[in-house]
């Protein structure tokens, strides 16, 4: 479990303005920046030191794109010279154009329980990889919320460290030894939301079917099927009950780091992510968020059910896991309504805290 201390700060954004009327009252903001320094410490980093946050910004002035393209990132560097970067660009381009990639770079500490919904807390063993990440997503809108496209995912893992006498240096775990994960596929989103950053209506859907194979470079053959239904429904401006239902399901023999990986700052909140991990995985959450209630301050409350499966039929709603919890918000871009958020989640026998910008989903 992480012991960690966080200081966070957020900078002010960054307008332009809109050329009409009284430019001094009607200043629209057309950029912005979120920045959160963290210092932490666990037994496998020593301290570190990093932060991370989001910039939007506007790239095409085009008044049919309603919205703003963005940029995640994080970075920590620890005292064992243990690194971890990430930078995830979301495009939003004229002509129904929307480009998504993410690129991650790691060699960082991470927890192995084993395969199964089953594994138990005194299974957990320590292992270091080191990997590359590249992901692309290429988005073209056919009709109102609906686009369609095409998607690229490479990983290329090395494993690093391992605990002697574990399961994963035994070998019998698919992808103990590292390789490289290479698919291509279909990918399809269904959008009304009002909002990218904080979502209070509309819906979101999407589906993606990928193929990895040898074919593609891949030294691991499997295909992966996945479904993310989200629905929000808004009572007032600042009252809304956000739901979501993920479904995975994968055929073929995924190495372990590409399985379903139960828990996160995502999704089942207060589990470490990959606490539970196979081949297919079910969760649902549902989020009542009142934000604001004074100023920029705001609240949330959140509760979810999920596991995971080595086959679909072997699912059992009444083994699923529960997660439930509490957030604070604070929004720092009042017309985006983009939000800095503090989760604290608990578990069947576990709890965690998330600090980081942008909401869980």
């Amino acid at each position: 479990m992480l012991a960690a201390l966080f200081f966070a700060a957020c900078l002010s954004t960054i307008g332009s303005a809109s050329a009409s009327g009284d430019e001094a009252a009607k200043k629209e903001k057309t950029s912005g920046l979120a920045f959160l320094p963290v210092i932490f410490y666990t037994p496998e980093t020593k301290w570190a030191l990093g932060g991370g946050g989001i910039y939007y910004f506007r790239l095409t002035q085009d008044k049919s794109v309603s919205r703003p393209s963005n940029t995640s990132f994080f970075a920590a560097y620890t005292q064992r010279k243990q690194i971890n970067i990430e930078v995830n660009p979301d495009l939003y381009l004229k002509k129904g154009l929307h480009i998504q990639t993410k690129f991650q770079f790691s060699d960082f500490p991470d927890q192995f329980y084993g395969v199964g919904n089953d594994t138990t807390a005194d299974m957990e063993e320590p292992f270091t990889s080191r990997f590359g990440k590249v992901s692309i997503e290429a988005l073209k809108k056919v009709r109102g919320p609906l686009n369609v496209g095409f998607q690229y995912f490479f990983d290329e893992t090395k494993m690093k460290e391992v605990e002697e006498g574990g399961m994963l240096e035994s070998g019998s775990i698919t992808g103990s030894a590292g390789g490289t994960v290479s698919g291509f596929g279909y990918f399809m989103t269904y959008d009304s939301r009002d909002s990218i950053f904080y979502s209070s209506s509309g819906s979101f859907h999407q589906f993606s079917a990928m193929a990895f194979g040898k074919a593609l470079g891949s030294d691991f053959g499997f295909n992966r099927f996945y479904l993310d239904l989200r629905k929000y429904i808004r009572f007032s401006f600042s009252h809304c009950l956000a739901l979501q239902t993920r479904f995975l399901f994968q055929t073929g023999d995924p190495p372990f780091w590409r399985m379903g990986l139960l828990g996160g700052q995502e999704s089942m909140r207060g589990y470490y992510s990959g606490r539970y991990r196979d081949k297919n995985m079910i969760t649902l959450q549902a989020e009542y968020r009142w934000t604001p209630i004074f100023w920029r301050l705001g609240l949330v409350a959140f509760a979810g059910l999920g596991d995971v499966a080595a086959t679909p039929d072997s699912f059992d709603l009444g083994e699923f896991k529960y997660s439930y919890g509490l957030g604070l918000r604070f929004v720092f871009d009042p017309k985006q309504r983009l939000h800095i958020r503090l989760d604290f989640g608990f578990g069947e026998g576990t709890s965690g805290f998330y600090f980081t910008a942008g909401e869980a989903f």
